[in-house]
């Protein structure tokens, strides 16, 4: 799923990681610098122009720079 902002990324990805159908899955929050879109998605697999912002699982937030 695509979006314009991170707040609306993040009530995504939020949403997503309460369903049942994603138990236990991280649901993550990814930025492309090229499209400027935050894409939220199950596959955390990243290209050189974007960057992870975190992810969520079970409504719970794990920012990427916490696991620095």
């Amino acid at each position: 799923m695509k979006t314009k902002s991170k707040t609306e990324a993040k009530k995504l990805a939020k949403a997503y990681s309460y369903n049942n159908d994603y138990r236990d899955v991280p649901i993550y929050i990814i930025y492309c610098n090229r499209s400027e879109n935050y894409y939220v998605d199950t596959n955390s697999l990243i290209r050189l122009w974007e960057r992870l912002i975190g992810y969520y699982i079970n409504g719970i937030f794990t920012s990427e720079k916490d696991n620095l």
